[in-house]
């Protein structure tokens, strides 16, 4: 007498008889009517949908139940089919077995360390100049502004002098 319903369409008569109970409360609760149907009555449905919902899952069949002692016998209690290498034992075998077919070796390694911690300080040589030049930059631009302070020093000087020189010349030309 098993009634077969899909698990959807029994989620969805869940959820709609559930609104209709709710609906139905709320309208008891506040007195109020929804034209002919009064609260009373949206409850009633509800429930009673509620119900029937309730009694029809009773005859759904239950979910199958996996043996997994089966596949893992240890579960039960029993001995398993032998000892599986870990993950990482897997990684470092395979790792191996590249660096053996691509020929890298400990002088290859060492070699390759070497280069790295050279060209680490030349970086470092790099960015002790980069900080040098920098510093003699700014060097160059606070010369150049006291230089211009002192060309416009020696343009204000200049051009008393010869306003001094232009008087000494045109008195001697009086005389």
């Amino acid at each position: 007498m098993a009634i077969r319903l899909s698990k959807s369409a029994m989620n969805m008569a869940y959820g709609l008889g559930a609104s209709i109970v709710i609906i139905g409360a709320l309208m008891k609760i506040i007195h109020q009517d929804l034209g002919p149907i009064s609260g009373n009555l949206m409850l009633t449905i509800g429930l009673v949908t509620e119900a029937l919902i309730f009694a029809m899952s009773a005859f759904d069949p239950p979910a199958e139940d996996y043996d997994w002692s089966k596949v893992y016998p240890e579960l039960a209690g029993g001995a398993s089919f032998g000892k599986k290498e870990s993950p990482q034992g897997l990684l470092t075998k395979k790792l191996d077995s590249m660096l053996a077919e691509a020929k890298v070796d400990v002088q290859l390694m060492s070699s390759l360390s070497n280069s790295i911690k050279d060209f680490e300080a030349s970086a470092k040589s790099g960015a002790e100049s980069a900080d040098s030049l920098a510093k003699i930059n700014k060097e160059f631009a606070n010369n150049a502004v006291q230089l211009q302070k002192q060309m416009e020093s020696l343009a204000t000087n200049l051009e008393s002098l010869n306003s001094v020189y232009g008087g000494v010349l045109s008195a001697m030309n009086k005389k």
